[in-house]
C-alpha cells in the first residue's frame, strides 16, 4: 500500500523513441493527361503525443520510377535534418497518362536516414513508406495531334487536337495555350485561349492558334503548355495539369531564281527571264514572282508575274519586260526578285528577296541604213535610195525618215514613210537629191533621223544617222567648159584679125 502510494505520487516519465517518418498530403488528387506536381510533407513523429522522437538527418528519399501507368519523374529528394514535429515540404512530379483508370495509387518512397540512438552512436536506417494519390473519375484530356505551318521568321497556324478521354462530359471548358519561349508568340502575346461549351466524352476538338516565330528562332521542336479548366456534370470544377503541346518550327520558305537571261540594252525595252524554284519545305499556292523597282534608269514595265502553285522542288518560268533609259550606262545591274505566296491556311506570305545580277548592253542603233543608190554627178538630180533594216527584236510602226544636208546638196523631197517594219525586216526608202553644178567631186554626208512608234505606243525619235553620198565630175569629162572656151577662142581670133586688118589699112 505504501509502495503503491509512492508509485502514484511519482509523475510519468516521457518516452524517447526512434524516428518515425510519415507522409502527409492535403490534396492527393491527380489529373490525367499530363505532369502533376504533388506536394506533400515529410513528418517525423513518434507513436504517442507525449513521446519525444529523435531527430533524423541526412534523409534521402528515392521514389519508385513507375507505379502502374504513372511515371515518377522525380528521382531523389533530400532533407538535411528532420526534427520531431517539424515537417519538411517536398513535391513529386508525376506523369499521368490520359487514359489512366480512376482509383487510388500508392507511390513507394525508399528512405535512408541517420539518427543518434541515445547511447552516443549514430545509426543508419533504411525503410519504405508510401505516398497515396488518387485519380478521380470525370473529364480527362489528351493532346492527340498537332500541326504547324509556322516558319522561322514568319507567321503560321498551329492546330492542336485534344480529346476528352475521361468518363464524363465537360462543360464550359477553357483551353489556355502558353509559350515560355521568347522566340514563339501566340497571336499578339505569349498565351491564347479557346472556349468550348460542351465537350462530350470521347470527342475530339481542334483549336487553331496564330503562331509567329522570330528570326532568331531555330528550326526544330518547341514545347508549349496547355491547361484546360472545366466543370464536371455534378457542378464541381476541375483543371488539368500542364499538357505538353509540341510545335515544329519549319525552315523559312525559300526560293531560287536561276537560268537568268537578259536582253536589256541602253535606250531600249528588253526582257529578263528565268526560272523560279520552290526550295522550301511546303507548297506555295498562288505564287507570284515580284521585281523591286531598281531605280530611275531601269523601269520595269510590270513588277509581278504569277507562276501558280509550286510544290517543294517544283520550278516555273517567269519573264519581265524592262525599259532601260538612254541616260543609263552599260554594265551589270542588281535586280531584287521576291516571291509572294499563300500558305496552307490561305494567308499571304512574303519570302526573302533574292538579289541577282543581270547585264545591260550598250546602246545600238534602231536601224541599219545601207545606201543603194547614193552617187550623183555634179549639176545633176536623182533618187537617193536607202535600205532600212529594223535591228530591234520587236516591230516598229509609223516610221518616218527625214534627211538633212548642206550645200552643194539639196532636196525637194526630204521625207519618206514606212508603215510597219518587223524585226530584221528591210525596206527601201527614196528621196530626191540634187548636186550643185559647182560641187567638188567628193563624198558628202547626208544626215537623217527617224520617228517611230514602239509596240507599247510610245513615240521615239532616233539618234542621227549619217549616210555617205558620192558626188562625181560633171558628165563630158573634166577641165574648163568647152563652149565658153571655144567661143572665147573665136572672139580672140576674130578680134585679132580685125585689129590686124585695121593696122594694115
Amino acid at each position: 500500500m505504501v509502495a503503491s502510494l509512492l508509485a502514484s505520487a511519482v509523475p510519468a516519465v516521457a518516452l524517447t523513441s526512434n524516428p518515425n517518418i510519415q507522409t502527409v498530403t492535403s490534396n492527393p488528387t491527380l489529373q490525367p493527361g499530363g505532369v502533376n506536381e504533388v506536394s506533400f510533407k515529410l513528418l517525423n513523429d513518434g507513436t504517442g503525443a507525449e513521446d519525444e522522437t529523435r531527430d533524423a538527418y541526412n534523409v534521402h528519399v528515392r521514389p519508385a520510377g513507375r507505379v502502374g501507368p504513372i511515371e515518377v519523374e522525380t528521382r531523389e529528394l533530400y532533407v538535411q535534418s528532420l526534427p520531431d514535429g517539424e515537417p519538411a515540404d517536398l513535391s513529386l512530379r508525376l506523369d499521368v497518362p490520359a487514359n489512366v483508370k480512376s482509383g487510388t495509387y500508392r507511390i513507394p518512397l525508399r528512405l535512408s536516414y541517420e539518427y543518434e540512438n541515445g547511447a552516443g552512436n549514430d545509426v543508419e536506417r533504411k525503410t519504405t513508406i508510401y505516398l497515396p494519390v488518387r485519380v478521380e473519375s470525370g473529364p480527362q484530356f489528351d493532346v492527340v495531334d498537332t500541326n504547324s505551318t509556322a516558319t522561322v521568321g514568319g507567321t503560321g497556324t498551329l492546330e492542336v487536337t485534344v480529346r476528352n478521354v475521361g468518363t464524363s462530359t465537360a462543360y464550359d471548358s477553357t483551353l489556355t495555350l502558353s509559350s515560355s519561349a521568347p522566340d514563339v508568340s501566340l497571336g499578339s502575346g505569349s498565351s491564347s485561349t479557346r472556349f468550348v461549351d460542351t465537350w462530350e466524352r470521347g470527342e475530339n476538338r481542334t483549336f487553331e492558334f496564330e503562331t509567329s516565330l522570330r528570326d532568331s528562332a531555330s528550326v526544330g521542336n518547341y514545347s508549349l503548355s496547355a491547361q484546360i479548366d472545366f466543370e464536371k456534370p455534378d457542378g464541381t470544377t476541375g483543371s488539368t495539369p500542364s499538357l505538353t503541346v509540341p510545335l515544329r518550327a519549319l525552315p523559312e520558305m525559300t526560293f531560287d531564281v536561276s537560268d537568268l537571261q537578259s536582253s536589256l540594252r541602253v535606250g531600249e525595252e528588253g526582257t529578263v527571264s528565268g526560272t523560279v524554284t520552290n526550295t522550301g519545305p511546303m507548297a506555295a499556292d498562288s505564287a507570284v514572282v515580284t521585281l523591286t523597282d531598281p531605280g530611275p534608269t531601269v523601269t520595269p514595265i510590270e513588277t509581278s508575274v504569277a507562276v501558280g502553285t509550286l510544290d517543294p522542288g517544283q520550278s516555273a518560268p517567269f519573264s519581265f519586260d524592262i525599259e532601260i533609259t538612254s541616260s543609263a550606262s552599260a554594265g551589270p545591274r542588281q535586280l531584287e526578285f521576291g516571291v509572294t505566296y499563300q500558305d496552307r491556311d490561305g494567308a499571304t506570305r512574303q519570302a526573302e528577296t533574292i538579289p541577282r545580277l543581270v547585264e545591260v548592253s550598250g546602246a545600238t542603233p534602231e536601224f541599219e541604213v545601207t545606201p543603194i543608190n547614193a552617187t550623183f554627178a555634179g549639176g545633176s538630180s536623182g533618187t537617193l535610195e536607202l535600205r532600212v533594216t529594223n535591228t530591234r527584236d520587236r516591230p516598229l510602226t509609223d516610221v518616218s525618215a527625214k534627211i538633212y544636208m548642206d550645200s552643194p546638196l539639196s532636196s525637194t523631197n526630204d521625207e519618206a514613210f514606212i508603215e510597219r517594219l518587223e524585226p530584221g525586216e528591210s525596206q527601201t526608202i527614196r528621196f530626191q537629191l540634187s548636186a550643185g553644178s559647182g560641187a567638188t567631186a567628193k563624198t558628202y554626208p547626208v544626215k537623217m533621223d527617224f520617228q517611230y512608234d514602239q509596240p507599247d505606243g510610245d513615240t521615239i525619235i532616233s539618234d542621227t544617222y549619217q549616210v555617205p553620198v558620192e558626188v562625181t565630175e560633171r558628165s563630158g569629162g573634166g577641165g574648163p567648159p568647152v563652149l565658153p572656151i571655144v567661143g572665147g577662142a573665136l572672139v580672140l581670133v576674130v578680134g585679132g584679125g580685125y585689129l590686124y586688118y585695121r593696122r594694115q589699112g
